[in-house]
């Protein structure tokens, strides 16, 4: 008995229809699915999260380290700025650090069709709140409040009413939370 008797041939690997037929496979269900997965809603939820975590976090540094945190809404430039204001001034200035935090591509502060209460709103509004450096701003302070309660609107760049979601800060506890639109009422979001 020779080598190739006692040991059978064993095919390794796929043959060229073989691989043909699973990429086809693959490329429908691919176009099938990628249709209904919607890229804007993952980019609102991120931005909501950046939102949130920033706020979160400018409250606790404030608590931390006993001086004002402010956190400023740049409405045009889709951003965060973030002052470490040692001397609580709301100015910047020398040895006090600024951060920026950009929210994702393809979301924006806007103005919803309906604000939280009814009526409409602006993209940031609330009671008593602050213009820092040109900028809708909130001051957290070393007990942990905020300086205003404030409502911060984001949405996609695509407009559609349903991608609207509400960033809701209470003055006296700092607290954060959110809420999405569904096109008639705002519903409380979870993440």
């Amino acid at each position: 008995m020779n080598e190739a008797q006692i040991y059978p041939r064993i095919r390794c690997g796929f043959t060229i229809p073989e691989l043909a037929v699973s990429v086809a496979i693959v490329a429908v269900v691919a176009g099938i699915a990628l249709p209904r997965v919607n890229l804007h809603q993952f980019r609102i939820e991120a931005a909501v999260r950046v939102i949130q975590t920033t706020l979160q976090q400018a409250e606790r540094e404030a608590v931390k380290r006993q001086h004002n945190f402010v956190v400023s809404f740049d409405v045009a430039g889709s951003r965060l700025r973030i002052l470490d204001d040692l001397n609580n001034n709301s100015d910047a200035d020398a040895g006090e650090r600024v951060i920026w935090k950009t929210l994702d591509d393809g979301v924006k502060f806007a103005t919803p069709p309906i604000g939280f209460g009814g009526g409409v709103a602006q993209a940031i509004a609330g009671t008593d709140v602050k213009t820092v450096n040109g900028m809708p701003s909130l001051i957290f302070r070393r007990d942990g409040a905020a300086s205003s309660d404030l409502q911060s609107f984001i949405t996609s760049t695509r407009s559609v009413s349903t991608d609207f979601r509400l960033l809701s800060i209470t003055r006296a506890t700092g607290r954060v939370d959110w809420y999405k639109y569904n096109g008639s009422t705002w519903k409380r979001g979870s993440i």
